[in-house]
């Protein structure tokens, strides 16, 4: 997927095709990673710098034009800036689904419909033998997403997609769980992600009202309370995922988490049916550099940017 599809830019004939960079816009700080993933080798990823507050766009730019200037580019939009609705797959040719779709988010979507790019995903079927039956419908924002491209383009570097976060997550729980049916749970800043995957496809998702401070200031009865409706939380939508997809079976509820992440995964695994296995980045690919993946400290999390690097790996 990539909402950038009816905006894409002409790639140069030097463009590096062994290189991704992996860009992630929050509010008033842009992360972004570097990645080298070959063909069937292990990928090698090492952080940018970062940038912050009103020039981070322009100073993002100006150092990947002079850093990275032959470098294909995924870009993830943030929460403001998309939405994402499950629907029912419409029944039309392929070349009119996405009118079809369009039309069906007119009255779900809380900005205009003609407002936004639309892409779609297909949902796995409930069983191998069963065709698709619903989708998920992304809306991203025009105004940003052709903002982005005119950076790009007016730079001459190239961005080639643009990404959400549910599908960088998933890039980065596939990277661990292979092709194994699995739950994968972050928690980051300000809030936490779950996203559910199946035949490495996006199955479900939910944001969930928990950021890393909260659990970070947490007294030892607090942690307990959280962690108790935070596994609450991942089992009625692992239920409702058993129950539409009764053809698949959940192996593993994957965590990584900015602060407590060994006490986290210790707590959920003695209230989840599931193992619970603590998912560092680390050690499925060769990080480098002298910023951590997660550094609650500083307030850096690259877990997105590392999702849109690995675009081309999993």
């Amino acid at each position: 997927m990539s909402l950038l599809q009816r905006l894409s830019l002409r790639r140069p004939a030097d463009a590096d095709a062994g290189v991704r960079v992996g860009v992630y816009a929050a509010a008033e700080r842009l992360v972004a990673v570097v990645g080298h993933c070959p063909v069937a080798a292990r990928p090698r990823m090492h952080p940018a710098p970062v940038f912050d507050g009103a020039s981070a766009v322009q100073g993002w730019i100006d150092w990947q034009r002079a850093h990275q200037a032959h470098s294909r580019s995924s870009l993830v939009l943030h929460s403001e800036h998309y939405r994402i609705l499950p629907m029912d797959a419409p029944r039309v040719p392929p070349e009119e689904r996405k009118a079809a779709v369009r039309y069906q988010a007119h009255e779900l979507l809380d900005f205009p419909a003609d407002e936004a790019q639309i892409d779609c995903l297909d949902v796995p079927a409930a069983a191998p033998d069963q065709s698709v039956t619903r989708v998920f419908v992304v809306a991203g924002l025009t105004r940003e997403i052709t903002a982005w491209a005119a950076r790009y383009r007016d730079a001459r570097l190239v961005l080639d997609v643009v990404d959400i976060p549910e599908l960088a997550l998933r890039n980065v729980s596939v990277l661990a769980a292979r092709d194994s049916a699995h739950i994968y749970l972050h928690l980051g800043l300000r809030s936490a992600r779950l996203v559910i995957v199946w035949q490495r496809e996006l199955c479900a998702f939910r944001q969930l009202e928990l950021g890393a401070g909260k659990l970070a200031d947490a007294s030892a009865e607090e942690f307990e309370a959280l962690v108790e409706n935070l596994s609450l939380d991942v089992q009625r939508t692992a239920d409702a995922f058993a129950r539409q997809f009764h053809g698949a079976d959940l192996a593993t509820l994957w965590v990584s988490s900015m602060v407590r992440a060994d006490a986290l995964v210790e707590a959920l695994d003695a209230l989840q049916s599931l193992p619970v296995r603590r998912l560092r980045i680390e050690d499925h690919l060769d990080w480098s550099g002298a910023d951590a993946v997660l550094d609650f400290e500083r307030g850096l999390d690259h877990t997105l940017a590392i999702g849109a690097a690995l675009r081309d790996a999993v």
